[in-house]
């Protein structure tokens, strides 16, 4: 079984504020691709890790965010996924880490480390040979 260790830095957005490590990332990205996240982005440790799929979820706000254009709870409640994306995905950025055909297995560990001063979301795969 071959190890593998994943490294995603949070960095600065295109508004110039640090991008956040979450499983929150409506409306880029459909909830669906995200249940396998925590709150803080990371996958739980157990979970098979296909390519395609999110391994950290990181969400940045666009050069075009505006705080006064958000969506209501009750568009987000009521609209369907492809709506929301469409009215209010050009507010964020996904910056999150997906998984390739290289890059894939079972979650063993995710947890944050700071290093140089910068938040990273550390996620270590059990992968077959």
């Amino acid at each position: 079984m071959k190890r593998m260790r994943i490294e995603v830095a949070q960095e600065l957005d295109e508004q110039g504020d640090l991008e956040e490590f979450t499983w929150d990332l409506l409306p880029v990205v459909d909830p669906h691709q995200t249940r396998h996240l925590d709150e803080n982005g990371l996958p739980r440790i157990g979970t098979p890790i296909s390519a395609g799929m999110i391994l950290v979820g990181k969400l940045g706000k666009s050069a075009a965010f505006n705080e006064s254009e958000q969506p209501s709870s009750l568009e987000i409640q009521g609209l369907p996924f492809s709506a929301l994306q469409a009215r209010y995905g050009h507010l964020w950025k996904n910056t999150s880490r997906y998984a390739t055909e290289e890059l894939h297995g079972t979650v063993e560990n995710a947890h944050f480390e700071k290093v140089n001063g910068k938040l990273h979301a550390i996620v270590e795969l059990a992968c077959k040979e």
